[in-house]
C-alpha cells in the first residue's frame, strides 16, 4: 500500500474494530491516539501529557480523521478479530504495512459485539420515516439521519417504559399542537404495528392547513383511527376519554392547557416537552435570586426551569408519578426537558407536600402561574 489512507480504509474494510496511533512526532499535539468502534460509530481518546480529549466520530469520516491525525505520528496498529495490521514510516518517510494473525486481540468494548435494538427495527419500512427522509423506500436508514432516527425511537422508548405494564387493549391519545411533525403518525404506527393496540388518536392544532397537510397523510398511510381537528388547546372540549396525552412544544402557557386537559379528563400518561416559556419571566420577582435578575437571557432561562419545577410538582399534587427528564429535540435544538406522568395512587402526604412545595414557591416568586390557576378554580387542587 502506497499511502496511509490506503492502509486505513483496508484495515476498516477487514473489520478493524481498534486502531492506536503511536510514536508521536517531536511537536506532535498528541503523544497518543486510540480508535474504538461502539456499534455504529467510533469513539476516540487522544492523549497528551497531561490531558484526555474524547469524542465520537461517524463511521464514514473515521478513516478522514484518522488520515488527519498520523501526520504527527510514525505508527499505526489495527486489530479485527484475528490480525493485527501494522503500519510504520521509516527513518527515510517509507510507508511499510504489514498484516499478520495473533493468537490474542484486544478486548473488544462493551456494545461492540451486539447492535443497539430499537423499537423501530432498522430495515423495517415505517412509512412515515420515508416520507421524513430518515429511511429508504427499500427500509435502510440514511446515513446522514442515523441520530433522528435514534432520536426518534428514543422518545418512543419514554412511551414505552410508562405503558409497558399496563395491559390496555385500547387506548384514546390526544396530541396538542400536532403540527406537521411525522411524530404523531411514528407514535401512531408504533402502538399498532409493534405493540398491536388499537388506538384512537387525534391530532389538535389551531391551523387550518396543518390539519389538512395530516388528515391528507392519514388517509395516504391508511390509518383509519388518527383523525385530526382544528381547535385552541385552551378551549378544546372533545367529550371523549383521554388515556394519554402528547405535547411536544406548546409554546408558553399552551403546555399548561395540555397538561389541565389532560388532568380534568383523568389521563393515564402525560409527555410534554414545553417550550417558550416567557410567563415567569415576565412576572416573576427574582429579587430573592439576583443573580438571575437580569432581564435577559439568565431570567429568561430560570424563569423556564421554575416553571417546569412547578408544572411537576403540580402535575405529582393530582395524583400523578412525575419525572423531568432530559430530552433531545428532532430538529437539533438544544436539550430540553420532557416532562413524563403516569397516574398512580400516591400517599396523600407526597400529594400534600408537592401542592405545599408548589404553592411556597409562587408566593416566594410573587406571581401565579397558569396550570396552578386552571387546577385551583376547578377544584382539583
Amino acid at each position: 500500500m502506497d499511502t496511509i489512507r490506503e492502509f486505513i480504509d483496508n484495515a476498516i474494510a477487514n473489520g478493524a474494530y481498534k486502531l492506536v496511533l503511536s510514536d508521536a512526532k517531536n511537536g506532535a499535539e498528541y503523544r497518543k491516539v486510540t480508535v474504538t468502534r461502539l456499534d455504529n460509530e467510533y469513539f476516540i481518546e487522544k492523549l497528551t501529557e497531561k490531558q484526555a480529549f474524547h469524542a465520537h466520530i461517524a463511521l464514514e469520516s473515521a478513516a478522514k480523521e484518522l488520515e488527519s491525525l498520523f501526520s504527527g505520528f510514525s505508527q499505526i496498529n489495527a486489530w479485527n478479530e484475528s490480525f493485527e495490521f501494522t503500519a510504520r514510516l521509516s527513518k527515510k518517510g517509507r510507508l511499510l504495512t504489514g498484516r499478520h494473525a495473533c493468537a490474542k486481540v484486544p478486548t473488544r468494548a462493551e456494545g461492540q459485539n451486539r447492535a443497539k435494538t430499537y423499537l423501530l427495527e432498522e430495515k423495517r419500512i415505517v412509512p412515515p420515516l420515508v416520507d421524513m427522509g430518515v429511511m429508504t423506500p427499500s427500509g435502510e436508514i440514511k446515513k446522514a439521519m442515523y441520530d433522528k432516527f435514534k432520536q426518534i425511537n428514543r422518545f418512543l422508548e419514554f412511551i414505552d417504559e410508562i405503558i409497558k405494564d399496563h395491559s390496555l387493549e385500547t387506548l384514546n391519545i390526544i396530541d396538542f399542537g400536532c403540527g406537521k411533525s411525522y411524530l404523531t403518525f411514528i407514535v401512531y404506527y408504533y402502538f399498532t404495528e409493534i405493540r398491536h393496540m388499537r388506538i384512537n388518536m387525534t391530532g389538535v392544532d389551531l391551523k387550518a392547513d396543518v390539519i389538512e397537510f395530516c388528515s391528507s397523510l392519514s388517509e395516504k398511510y391508511g390509518y383509519s383511527n388518527l383523525k385530526f381537528v382544528m381547535g385552541d388547546i385552551a378551549n378544546f372540549r372533545d367529550g371523549e376519554p383521554i388515556d394519554m396525552v402528547i405535547s411536544l412544544h406548546a409554546c408558553d402557557t399552551a403546555t399548561d392547557y395540555a397538561i389541565y386537559n389532560a388532568i380534568k379528563r383523568n389521563a393515564k400518561f402525560i409527555l410534554s416537552v414545553p417550550c417558550c416559556q416567557h410567563e415567569l419571566a415576565k412576572s416573576a420577582d427574582l429579587s430573592a435570586m439576583p443573580v438571575f435578575d437580569d432581564d435577559g437571557i439568565l431570567r429568561e432561562r430560570v424563569s423556564a426551569l421554575l416553571t417546569d419545577g412547578l408544572r411537576g410538582q403540580l402535575i405529582t399534587a393530582c395524583g400523578y408519578k412525575t419525572r423531568l427528564m432530559e430530552f433531545v429535540d428532532l430538529s437539533h435544538t438544544p436539550k430540553n426537558l420532557l416532562i413524563r406522568a403516569r397516574k398512580t395512587t400516591l400517599p396523600e402526604e407526597t400529594r400534600l407536600c408537592a401542592l405545599e412545595t408548589a404553592e411556597s414557591t409562587l408566593k416566594l416568586l410573587g406571581t401565579e402561574q397558569t396550570l396552578h390557576r386552571l387546577l385551583k378554580s376547578d377544584g382539583i387542587i
